[in-house]
C-alpha cells in the first residue's frame, strides 16, 4: 500500500511537472506574439516640434533627418545624415548630441557580453543563429535589443522578455532615405518655385517609388516616380492636393 501510495505521488508529481512546463511553453510563446509598446517609437518627421525642425536647419545646414524617434523618458532622438544623433527634450529644446564616447542622456549602449546571461540563454533558444545587432539598457531600466533581422525585443530589468517591439510608424521603415540632390530636377523645380523660402530636411523614396519631401516648416509633399506633385500635408495633418498648390 505504502509503494502503491508512494507510485501514486510520483505519478502526479511528474504530470504536475510536465503541466507546469507545458503552461511555461504555452507563456513564453504568447510572449513571442506579444507587443511591447515600451521600445522608442518612430515618428514622422513632419509631426516634430518646430523648434526642432529649425534648430537643425540653423545649425546643421546640408544634412538631412534620417530617423526620429521619441524615447521612453520622451525625450526626441533625432539621427541626421553622417550618423550624427541629437536629443531634445519633450517641449523640442535641444539636449546635445549624443556621442559613443559620452552620455547617452538616459540610454546606455551595451556590448553584448554585458548582457544578463538569461537574454542571450533566451534569444539562443528562440532565435538560433540570430546574431545581435545593439543592445540598450533604457532609462526605465528595460532592454532592447535589436537582432540582426531587424526584430527588436524587450526585457524588464531582471532580464525576463516582456514582448517583441513595436511601433505605430513601422510600415515607414520600409522607406529609403536619399540626398535631397538626388531628387528628380521636376521636384527640386517644383519646391524650388512654391517654397522658395524653405529647405528640404527629409527626402524618402517609398516602396511604390513615389517620393516623400519633408521642408523645415514641416510640410510634407509627396511626389509620383515621375516627379509630378501629389500632394502636401502639414504636420497638423491638413491636407491639400494639386488644386490647391501655392503660386
Amino acid at each position: 500500500m505504502k509503494n502503491l501510495t508512494t507510485l501514486t505521488l510520483t505519478v502526479c508529481g511528474l504530470l504536475l511537472l510536465s503541466a507546469c512546463s507545458s503552461e511555461e511553453e504555452n507563456n513564453t510563446e504568447e510572449n513571442l506574439n506579444a507587443i511591447a509598446f515600451t521600445a522608442d517609437a518612430h515618428v514622422r518627421t513632419s509631426t516634430l516640434p518646430q523648434s526642432i525642425l529649425e534648430f537643425i536647419t540653423n545649425n546643421y545646414p546640408g544634412l538631412t533627418i534620417i530617423e526620429a524617434e521619441v524615447e521612453d523618458n520622451n525625450n526626441f532622438e533625432i539621427t541626421l545624415s553622417g550618423n550624427t544623433e541629437l536629443i531634445f527634450d519633450s517641449q523640442g529644446n535641444f539636449l546635445g548630441e549624443d556621442r559613443d564616447d559620452e552620455d547617452d542622456f538616459g540610454d546606455e549602449d551595451l556590448e553584448v557580453s554585458e548582457l544578463p546571461e538569461n537574454i542571450l540563454d533566451f534569444i539562443d533558444e528562440h532565435f538560433p543563429g540570430v546574431g545581435i545587432d545593439e543592445a540598450e539598457r533604457e532609462s526605465n531600466g528595460h532592454y532592447e535589443i535589436e537582432l540582426d533581422n531587424d526584430i527588436e525585443l524587450i526585457f524588464d530589468v531582471n532580464g525576463n522578455f516582456l514582448g517583441i517591439a513595436h511601433d505605430e510608424n513601422e510600415d515607414e521603415q520600409d522607406e529609403m532615405d536619399i540626398h535631397p540632390d538626388d531628387l528628380p530636377q521636376a521636384i527640386k523645380d517644383y519646391i524650388s518655385a512654391n517654397y522658395p523660402e524653405e529647405t528640404i530636411i527629409e527626402a524618402e523614396i517609398e516602396e511604390d517609388g513615389t517620393y516623400e519631401v519633408t521642408l523645415n516648416n514641416g510640410i510634407e509633399l509627396e511626389f509620383d516616380e515621375d516627379g509630378n506633385f501629389l500632394s502636401a500635408e502639414d504636420g497638423n495633418g491638413d491636407d491639400d492636393d494639386d488644386d490647391d498648390e501655392n503660386d
